[in-house]
């Protein structure tokens, strides 16, 4: 088990590896070692309460990660780092994905729209002006310039969108990215592609 320290698993084997009683109990161990230079294969498995073959193998398991510093007759010690890289990788690619169902690109621009939307959902509305303009422009993207719209069917795209849609549609008319007259709606405002 070699130190990598840019190996950056699937959080999913990571979870995985650890849902295993023994191997959490190996892990949990190393983690909680005194002396801080790591422990032996014997002084693991006495301090896991498991047995040298049940801590190798874990041992094995745990290095496959990158959770486990140390190779064979050496000590070990734990790499609770591993988790850190994992979680920021997971959550870059989350907003790498994210970001490409937005309209923007400007990193400002989409700090806002990843805070107020998850899952395509709008779960936040933002009270600074500013802010929830950048948002009702992103929504106002669901209405095609130039086509007008029944009410029921405003209602049905934004209730997809967020739960208090008659408030939402009202703040789109309030800002001026959409209009209405007669019961039709219409967009008039936020950016378009040419």
């Amino acid at each position: 088990m070699e130190d990598n320290d840019q190996r950056v698993p699937d959080p999913r084997r990571l979870v995985a590896v650890l849902a295993d009683t023994a191997k959490l109990r190996v892990f949990s161990a190393l983690v909680l070692a005194d002396p801080p230079e790591g422990l032996t294969v014997a002084q693991l498995a006495a301090a896991a309460g498991a047995g040298v073959a049940e801590t190798s193998r874990a041992l094995a398991n745990l290095g496959a990660l990158g959770l486990v510093r140390g190779a064979e007759g050496e000590r070990y010690t734990a790499a609770p780092e591993v988790f850190r890289r994992a979680l920021s990788e997971l959550n870059r690619q989350r907003d790498e994905a994210a970001a490409k169902a937005f309209s923007t690109t400007d990193p400002a621009r989409l700090s806002v729209l990843l805070n107020c939307f998850q899952d395509g959902k709008l779960v936040y509305l933002p009270e600074k002006f500013g802010k929830r303009q950048i948002v009702l422009e992103e929504v106002a993207q669901a209405f095609e310039p130039g086509t007008r719209y029944a009410e029921a069917e405003v209602n049905m795209v934004l209730r997809d969108l967020y739960p208090d849609y008659a408030a939402l549609r009202r703040y789109l008319i309030d800002s001026a990215f959409l209009s209405r007259e007669d019961g039709f709606y219409w967009r008039t405002g936020g950016t378009v592609d040419v």
